[in-house]
Formats: structure tokens, sequence, C-alpha cells
């Protein structure tokens, strides 16, 4: 199997961050019942032939006809040990895992990316109706876990219908299609169709800061964290941070790539506030340490280069909604299963190593 195109066009996307960013998204193809479909834990932008999982499509179609536990890590566990088995002899990596969903769909190419414009739409209040609005061929998939119950649901709603363009609430989008230009051309589509139905665009232009009081909270940060802390402040991020009540389109998770890079919510530190106790607090409360402090009136700090480019993502999807109704974060008890899902806590180990 010749994975040159696929992999031109996994690099092509993975390289542009309007489509995803670090590890997000991934890619397959389908030839004499082959699945050939990303690893876990690589990133498209720089993926080659050994970021590819050769799977048995026979065997995953047999998932199928299993029954597994009700209880959610009991479930995981199962349907993980059988997709394993779902490799061909002498694979040892850990295939995506939306792999079933790959590989349920009828298309010999699909392309699962996580672009901001994208989610400005699955992401928002109406996004349901904006979708069936702008694409009357599309499938739209209310929230739900990842993994198997994605695709055993996606599975239930196709039917006998094969859809080139499957949006996924608070998630993204898969397109598939018979040929790498099909992709190509699809994509182009959904972009140009959603930018035409913005209200307004995100303004990342530079803003002045006081300088001094940037270099107090870093040099605060760094020394207790002991890992770089960059600050990032724009027009956009100014207006969200001008008060509490502003910064709630941005206060929470949209994706799941979201809590894997940048944390389940920032930490909101107001004028006034103690920032290194409410740093603490922030931790002992919630078991993890913040990734993102938002300080009002000034902008956001990252703990370490990754959480960022994830944080001005959410900003750029709260403004696209803002065509679609207005933002809409994932629930709570999604929140919790992403934060302590396995395979979101082996993705996050891997591509932080």
């Amino acid at each position: 199997m010749n994975l040159n195109p696929l992999i031109e066009i996994s690099r092509r996307y993975g390289a542009d961050s309007s489509y995803v960013l670090l590890g997000g998204g991934n890619t397959s193809v389908k030839e004499d019942g082959i699945l050939y479909v990303k690893a876990s834990g690589h990133a498209l932008g720089g993926i080659d032939e050994g970021g590819f999982v050769r799977m048995d499509l026979s065997k995953l179609d047999r998932i199928w006809h299993k029954t597994y536990s009700d209880d959610d890590e009991a479930r995981e566990d199962e349907v993980l040990a059988d997709m394993m088995a779902c490799r061909l002899p002498g694979e040892t990596s850990r295939p995506s895992v939306e792999a079933l969903l790959h590989a349920l769909l009828p298309f010999p190419y699909v392309v699962h990316l996580h672009p901001a414009l994208v989610n400005g739409i699955t992401c928002a209040q109406k996004g349901e109706e904006a979708m069936k609005r702008l694409f009357s061929d599309a499938l739209w998939v209310e929230l739900v876990k990842p993994g198997f119950t994605l695709a055993s649901v996606v599975r239930t709603r196709m039917g006998d219908r094969s859809y080139p363009m499957i949006f996924l609430e608070n998630h993204g989008i898969f397109v598939g299609s018979d040929s790498i230009e099909g992709i190509e051309g699809i994509y182009d589509h959904v972009m140009t169709t959603i930018e035409g139905a913005l209200v307004r665009k995100p303004d990342f232009r530079a803003v002045a800061y006081d300088a001094l009081a940037v270099d107090s909270i870093t040099t605060a940060l760094e020394g207790a964290i002991g890992q770089k802390v960059l600050f990032e402040t724009n027009v956009e991020v100014r207006s969200f941070v001008a008060n509490a009540e502003s910064f709630g389109p941005v206060a929470s998770s949209f994706t799941p790539d979201h809590i894997v890079y940048a944390g389940f919510k920032p930490l909101w530190v107001g004028v006034g506030d103690d920032l290194m106790g409410s740093y603490h607090a922030f931790e002992k409360e919630h078991g993890s340490a913040a990734k993102i402090i938002a300080v009002e009136g000034l902008g956001v700090f990252s703990v370490g280069e990754k959480p960022l480019p994830l944080f001005l993502d959410t900003v750029a999807i709260a403004v696209y909604s803002e065509s679609f109704g207005g933002p809409k974060f994932m629930t709570g008890e999604m929140i919790e299963f992403i934060r302590n899902w396995e395979v979101e806590r082996y993705r996050a180990q891997v591509t932080n190593a």
C-alpha cells in the first residue's frame, strides 16, 4: 500500500494550525481489507509511514457483534484489548481511539480534524441548527463519550446512508471520500461556508501591557513551578480577561483536546487576589495544577508551551460561536470522564514525553 498520499495530506493539515493543533486529529485509508490508521501519540504535522497502524477490517467488524460491560472503565478496557488484537502481525503501536469509527465509515479515505472554525459550530448553542442549514448532506452527533460509544452512536445514526461529513458536538468533524482530492474539496467547502456565515472573527492584534507586572508574575510562577511560563495578551484576550463575567465564554473546556493540552479549565485570578495562593488552592481542590492562569485586566500565563495555543483556540471558538448562538462547553460529567479516561491519560503522557 502506497501511504504517501495519506501522509502528504496528514502533514498538510497537521502543519496548519487553523485545522489542527499539536497531536490532535487522525487520518486513515482502507485497502484490501486493511485499515491504515494513525497511531495514538503521533502528530499529523510530522507523521511518516511508521505513524500508522495496520488493522484487520474483518476483525474490527466483529467487535460490533460482541457484548461489553456497562461500566465505562471496564468497557473501554475490553474494547481496547479487542482493538489491539485487530492489529496485523508485527504491529506494536497503539491505534487511535477513533480507529473503530474510521473503520466504520464507508470511504477509502477518512480525515478527522478539529478546526476552530468548525468547532465554532460544534461548540455552539445553536450548532446543530446551523449545520443543518449550511450542510444538507452532513450528520450531526450530539455530545457522547468518545471511542467505542461514539462509534456505536454513529453506526446507529448512519443506518444505510453514507455521510461525507459528520459533525461531532464539542469535538470536531470527520470527512470521508473516495480520494484525497475529494477530502480536500469537502474541507475547502466546509471552511468557506462557515466563514461566510460568521458575524465576526477573532481579533488577535497585539496590545500594550504592563511589562513589570508580567515579569513579576512570570518570575513568581517559574520559581514555584520550576517550568517555563509564557505570557500572552491581544485585543481578544484582553477583552475576555476584562472581568470575571467577560471571562465566562472561555472559562471551561470545549473539546477533549483542550483538556489534554491546556487543562480542564483555566485558573481565574481577579484584581487583589493572591495569585500563588490561588494557584496552590486550585491544585489542591482539583487534583491537578492549572496550565493556564488568567489574570484580570492583564492577560494569560501558560505553564509550558503547549497549553497556550489551545487556550487561544478556545478564544477563537468562543468568538466563532457568537455567530451560532454563543458558546457551549462540554458538560461537567463529560469533562470528568475525559479527565479520568485511560486513553486520554495515555495520549497526554505520549505527547508530553
